[in-house]
């Protein structure tokens, strides 16, 4: 149980840790313009490479949580199932399924509908 909550804060920092990449990048730009001059260049240039260290940020995440997983995977092996038999629901049985538990009366309604009969618009 602590494993999993230690899980839970290592890789929820990962949206933080984008925001703020990607923040601290837009300000050193805009920093940078304001310094230099040259308004809007290094802002579009530094959000970038802020997007860029977001985008490494998730990706080393990512690699380490395939890690756990692998390692949690060798150490435990391959969980078993949670349901081993899914039965359908009442919604999502077959047409056969109903006439089986019909009690033999006859439908109602004239039986199976028809399709309708095309039209000669001439």
């Amino acid at each position: 149980m602590k494993q999993e909550w230690k899980a839970v804060g290592s890789y929820g920092t990962v949206g933080l840790e984008v925001v703020l990449s990607i923040l601290v990048g837009l300000f050193i730009g805009r920093w940078l313009d304001a310094k230099l001059g040259t308004d809007p260049y290094l802002s579009v240039l530094w959000f970038f490479f802020g997007l860029g260290a977001a985008g490494k940020a998730v990706h080393r995440s990512w690699k380490e949580m395939q890690a756990v997983a692998a390692r949690e995977e060798r150490e435990q092996g391959n969980p078993a199932p949670l349901y081993d038999e899914r039965r359908p629901r009442q919604d999502e049985r077959a047409p056969e399924d109903d006439r089986r538990l019909d009690t033999g009366r006859a439908p109602q309604g004239g039986g199976e509908r028809q399709p309708a009969e095309e039209h000669d618009e001439r």
